[in-house]
């Protein structure tokens, strides 16, 4: 409908001079007649703003009626449009039953009487034109009041949208805490673990000292039975196997002592492959996949010639029935803010691939835990690849881990270049088992068991030894006189550490050489000062090699006093 027209009133009256006199009435009472000559011109004026139609009652027999009863049944549910029927003086059931039908089917309807009266039609109109505009006011109420709820919902919606929103974040930020907890207990556990495991490693390493030691000493005077040599062999053996595992130990513990130097990856590589091949076996084919380019990088080749093998072992055990395994190298840019665990730079990244049976979302996430192994019992230690973990972690480096059930699993070593070029060592030479000339030396342990153990290699080597047991009585010796040629000390003992006792000597004795023996070592602490070290366990070939080594081969039994004279 047309709002800006209001005050109309329909007039239909078709025979005489009806129209003319109503309109004029309507006129006088301040409305806007429109006169209509049909029921057709009549609905097609209800579409504007009409206030009352005023219809003749002749306008309407026949099928007239029925044209209007159309429209008054699809108007608005607010509206109910007034009707006001001119009727005749017709009396008689027939025109009784016919207007009865007009209210029954127009509904709002008024019936006035002709002749009409002027203020009879002008009051009647007037009071359905009132009636009228309440209607109007009241659609425009409810038009109000549907926009007030439509945008009560809209801003109900908005609201809640922003809410899910704020939950959604918030969801996601006790998810990312829970994560962030669970990882830090997780870490704190393995650290513990850690602690536990490099004491527990440090105390089997002096055990195994002790034990590869006199076997050392007893292989000399044992003779030549057969019987003997072998059961001798088996104990070497498992000693050295004991060895390998505190290794192991110490890497997931991150206190083994590294060796670090910048390292080729492809010649170490290359240098194991034969080793490589016997270890997984004829049924595992190896592929070696290099890119043109890979860096050195800084790390101790033995435990990643160690790690190496772990890995190419735990794909082969992966690969029951056989299968390939794939040894990638490529190079790598991180760039900053690009990865969490790793700084910037430019890494060499080791892959070891297998196509084998893989590993579910759940072992995944516990595979570098500490003595867990899906190998059957007595297969495996479980210390395979946190020892690789740790070693990557102790390097500046990373682990990467991606495995897919029934597809396979791929290990990955990011470790970081280094800034200097790889060094071709030569050949060892092997270390004689007699000095060339005895020395005088001071031997520190605090353990009785070890200190004898070492006593006996080194006398047997032909030098004479003194032994302390304590820095404190160390340091007395030295202060009442005694002059050694070489000083080996234990890192680990109470009171004053085989450190604290090095510095102290140095301090004094400036000119007498220091050797530090240790099973484990704290690296930031034994990076401070500059030592040769001997890792235990250790044989007597190589405290040979290092005695060999810190002292000229010309050097008498016991230097004079002067040449480590206290300052």
């Amino acid at each position: 409908m047309n709002q800006d027209e209001t005050g109309i009133v329909l007039v239909l009256t078709p025979i005489g001079r009806d129209g003319q006199t109503v309109a004029g009435l309507i006129e006088r009472a301040g409305l806007k007649p429109v006169v209509c000559t049909t029921t057709e011109d009549v609905v097609a004026e209800l579409e504007r703003v009409v206030e009352v139609a005023i219809v003749a009652e002749e306008a309407l027999y026949g099928n007239n009626v029925a044209v209007l009863q159309q429209w008054v049944r699809n108007q608005a549910p607010w509206s109910d449009q007034p009707f006001v029927i001119l009727t005749n003086r017709n009396e008689g059931l027939r025109f009784a039953a016919f207007r009865k039908e007009l209210v029954k089917r127009l509904g709002n309807v008024t019936f006035l009487e002709r002749p009409l009266q002027a203020i009879t039609l002008q009051a009647t109109v007037l009071s359905a034109v009132r009636g009228r505009r309440r209607q109007y006011e009241a659609r425009a109420y409810l038009e109000e009041q549907r926009g007030a709820a439509e945008k009560l919902e809209r801003l109900v919606a908005e609201r809640t949208r922003d809410l899910e929103e704020a939950n959604g974040r918030l969801r996601a930020e006790i998810v990312s805490r829970e994560r962030a907890q669970a990882a830090l207990i997780q870490a704190q556990k393995i650290e513990a673990l850690g602690q536990l495991v490099g004491g527990v490693a440090h105390d089997f390493n002096n055990l195994l000292m002790v034990i590869l030691g006199n076997l050392d000493l007893l292989s000399k005077g044992l003779g030549q039975d057969p019987r003997l040599r072998r059961l001798l062999s088996g104990a070497m053996e498992g000693a050295r196997r004991g060895a390998t595992l505190t290794q192991r130990l110490l890497a997931f513990a991150r206190k083994q002592e590294l060796q670090a130097r910048a390292t080729d990856l492809r010649a170490l590589l290359a240098d194991m492959r034969e080793l490589i091949d016997r270890s997984v076996g004829p049924m595992v084919r190896v592929d070696v996949v290099e890119s043109s380019e890979v860096p050195a990088v800084t790390i101790d080749p033995s435990q990643l010639e160690m790690a190496l093998l772990n890995l190419a072992v735990n794909a082969r055990d992966a690969m029951p029935s056989g299968g390939t395994l794939t040894i990638l190298l490529r190079s790598e840019e991180v760039a900053a803010g690009a990865d969490s665990d790793l700084e910037p730079g430019r890494y060499a990244v080791l892959s070891v691939k297998d196509t084998g049976e893989g590993m579910s979302k759940e072992t995944l996430a516990k595979a570098v835990e500490p003595f867990f192994s899906t190998k059957p019992l007595g297969k495996g230690t479980g210390l395979g690849l946190s020892m690789v973990f740790g070693l990557a972690e102790q390097s500046g480096g990373a682990l990467r881990l991606e495995s897919t059930p029934g597809v396979g699993t791929t290990v990955s070593l990011w470790l970081r270049a280094a800034d200097a070029q790889p060094v071709v060592s030569g050949v060892d030479v092997a270390a004689p088992t007699k000095a060339a000339s005895a020395a005088r030396i001071l031997l520190v342990d605090d353990d009785p068991l070890i200190a004898s153990s070492t006593l006996a290699l080194v006398e047997d080597l032909g030098h004479e030894v003194v032994e302390a047991n304590s820095g404190r009585e160390a340091l007395e010796l030295l202060d009442g006189g005694f002059r050694p040629d070489l000083m080996i000390t234990d890192f680990a003992m109470p009171e004053m550490t085989g450190l604290e006792l090095a510095d102290e000597v140095r301090r004094r004795y400036p000119a007498l050489p220091i050797l530090l023996a240790s099973g484990f070592a704290d690296m930031t602490e034994i990076k401070s000062i500059d030592l040769p070290r001997l890792a235990k366990p250790y044989t007597q070939d190589q405290i040979a090699a290092e005695i060999a080594r810190l002292l000229p081969r010309s050097q008498p039994l016991g230097s004079e006093p002067g040449d480590i004279s206290r300052e």
